[in-house]
């Protein structure tokens, strides 16, 4: 036999662990009577081991453990205190289990009897080996084993069961004695044995999934499975300090925060004021067996997650996957080990609603989601629509250093295109990816869009000589505004092919490309008024014919310290906003939720383009309160 590992427990060491063999009167085809064993305590290492994190999951024996003598050979002595421990153990949102060579039915009768049967989950009671048994225990529940006890009066039971889960903790009763003491069991106080309830539904689960022969995704299908996504984090901020802090098997990040709660706001809120690309938001989960609350939260800075993490309350139900998926599949630099992979399975079984607290009946009515297309400028994305609708967002982005936009030309440009003459015009310039001129508002398969104009001052514009197509152009490391404010643009064809390339260090351009453009474009300038005008009937009348809700997000005009850029958005808005109204398309005007500095981006800049997190909060309210009733 080989040694036993020492307890990981901060427990009195005793010489060494004294087993005597426990008579059995099991059936003739049960495995032989256990064995004692001279295995040693380790007490060397007890010192460290007791500063590993709380234990979370109490296995039990019964014979000669919790209670006195063996059940199969007849009537037992109940012990009162470790009675006293399950239920402590409980309020303490610590869990308990049983792992014991019984026959069920006398066991379960018995525990009746002293009834704490329903104190228990999970109870493993055969004639068969432990180690499979409590590795089972462990995996059904769904905890790391280093936050799971076992306790057996037999060494040789122990010896096994850390055989199949080497990290698991081990003990002989006598650690029961101090057992309430020991600050690794300490728990949390759970005075409604919220967390024991949990169990019992995760137990009840997994009872059902055993009916459909074990095929977990059809069990899932049937579960009615729903998540909401919400954004009042400081309201929640304590269970929200507690998942970022305590969760490990599926958080992904492990970023954690100051133990201190007030500490870790102020973390939380210089995390989320150090980009202005940020998104946060927790996630609550129910289905049929019951509501599980809040068990997730992310962070993301671009398309980069700070913090991705679940409960394990959620573990294979594909939650973490599902979120993954719906929030565009950021990239997430996973730290140590993690309990599932995000790319697998491809989850289609997670209905999102309102909030997972209303009834079913409003979640149901929830469900029947719009697809709402939004078009803009990169600010845009900051609004919490995505999780209340499916949307299609078209904002801007960089491809090989040319800024990619979402303007009203693109769109009419499509004209243009329809001449053979254009497309190969198009097809030798430099920023122009696939796809470039493919958007919705011409496809026409949302049911609502949500359009802003604030990328009307990012261009300049450039027109062919051959055809008179006029295309707009922008480069991140060509000048961008010029002194004149939005409207003065710098002139593209003026740079020669060596100043392009090594004084304003372009990349990706061929000399071919960049002489074809300064041949074939002249500079019209920046922005046009009659161009974009001309531009905004067309999408405005495909709008209207295709029968398409649309809502139209006012430019700042009054808050910040760029005036010329103010100044430019107020001219925006008198061109967009008479027409908008000419058209009965719904328009929030911005002013009225930008009202001062404190509503503006927290990124030393104030400009006036972007906004905090609250104005853009507001803002998703306020469309979401124009969207039809099943999508609000």
């Amino acid at each position: 036999m080989s040694e036993l590992p020492a307890p990981s427990l901060p427990v009195e060491p005793k010489p060494a662990i004294s087993a005597q063999p426990k008579k059995s009167a099991a059936p003739a085809s049960a495995p032989a009577p256990k064995k004692p064993s001279s295995a040693k305590k380790d007490h060397a290492s007890s010192s460290t081991q007791a500063k590993e994190e709380g234990i979370r999951l109490v296995i039990w024996d019964l014979d000669d453990t919790f209670w006195e003598g063996t059940l199969s050979e007849g009537e037992i002595s109940p012990i009162q205190r470790n009675v006293d421990i399950v239920k402590t153990l409980n309020g303490r949102g610590i869990v308990n289990a049983i792992c014991s060579r019984n026959t069920f039915e006398d066991v379960k009768a018995r525990l009746e009897q002293l009834g704490i049967w329903d104190d228990f989950v999970f109870p493993r009671i055969s004639w068969g080996p432990k180690g499979p048994l409590v590795k089972d225990i462990i995996e059904k529940i769904q905890l790391r084993p280093e936050t799971v006890m076992f306790v057996d009066d037999n060494v040789t039971n122990l010896n096994e069961a850390k055989h199949f889960v080497p990290e698991l903790n081990v003990a002989e009763p006598d650690v029961l004695e101090t057992l309430l003491d020991n600050p690794r069991f300490k728990g949390k106080p759970d005075p409604e044995h919220s967390r024991l309830k949990r169990y019992q539904v995760l137990e009840s689960k997994h009872k059902d999934m055993a009916a459909t022969d074990g095929d977990n995704e059809a069990f899932l299908r049937k579960s009615d499975i729903r998540v909401s996504f919400h954004s009042d984090i400081e309201a929640e901020f304590p269970r929200i300090h507690d998942l970022v802090n305590r969760t490990n098997q599926l958080n992904f990040t492990k970023n954690r925060w100051p133990e201190d709660i007030e500490e870790a706001r102020l973390r939380f809120r210089e995390e989320v004021e150090a980009d202005f690309d940020t998104d946060v938001g927790y996630v609550k989960v129910a289905d049929a067996y019951g509501n599980y609350g809040i068990c997730g939260f992310y962070l993301s800075r671009k398309d980069e997650f700070l913090h991705f993490l679940f409960s394990c309350r959620t573990m294979n139900m594909g939650v973490e996957q599902f979120v993954w998926q719906k929030l565009g599949k950021r990239r997430v630099p996973i730290q140590g080990k993690v309990g599932s992979k995000l790319e697998d399975p491809i989850v289609d079984w997670i209905k999102v609603v309102e909030d997972v607290d209303a009834s079913t009946e409003t979640s149901s009515a929830s469900a029947k989601r719009l697809k709402v297309c939004i078009r803009g400028a990169c600010d845009m994305m900051m609004t919490s629509m995505r999780t209340k609708v499916d949307t299609l967002e078209e904002l801007n982005y960089a491809y090989e250093g040319w800024e990619i936009i979402a303007s009203p030309r693109f769109v009419a440009l499509t004209r243009d295109l329809k001449d053979d003459r254009n497309r190969e015009i198009i097809a030798h310039l430099p920023g122009m990816p696939d796809g470039r001129f493919k958007t919705d508002i011409l496809e026409e398969t949302s049911d609502v869009y949500v359009l802003s104009f604030s990328q009307e001052s990012f261009h300049g514009l450039y027109q062919s000589k051959t055809t008179g197509m006029i295309v707009p152009m922008g480069h991140f490391g060509l000048p961008y505004h010029l002194p004149g404010g939005p409207k003065d643009k710098f002139d593209y064809t003026s740079v020669s092919y060596d100043d392009l390339v090594n004084k304003y260090g372009v990349e990706h351009v061929s000399q071919e490309q960049w002489d074809f453009f300064r041949k074939e474009f002249v500079f019209l300038g920046g922005f046009n008024k009659n161009l974009f005008l001309k531009d905004l009937r067309y999408i405005f009348n495909r709008m209207m014919a295709a029968q398409k809700k649309v809502i139209i997000i006012g430019l700042n005009q009054a808050v910040g310290r760029d005036h010329k850029l103010l100044e430019f958005f107020a001219e925006i808005n008198s061109i967009v906003r008479p027409l908008a109204e000419k058209y009965k398309f719904d328009y929030i005007d911005v002013n009225d939720i930008v009202r001062s500095e404190d509503d503006l981006a927290k990124d030393g800049m104030f400009g006036g383009a972007h906004f905090d997190r609250p104005a853009y909060k507001a803002i998703s309210d306020k469309i979401l309160s124009l969207l039809p009733a099943s999508a609000a």
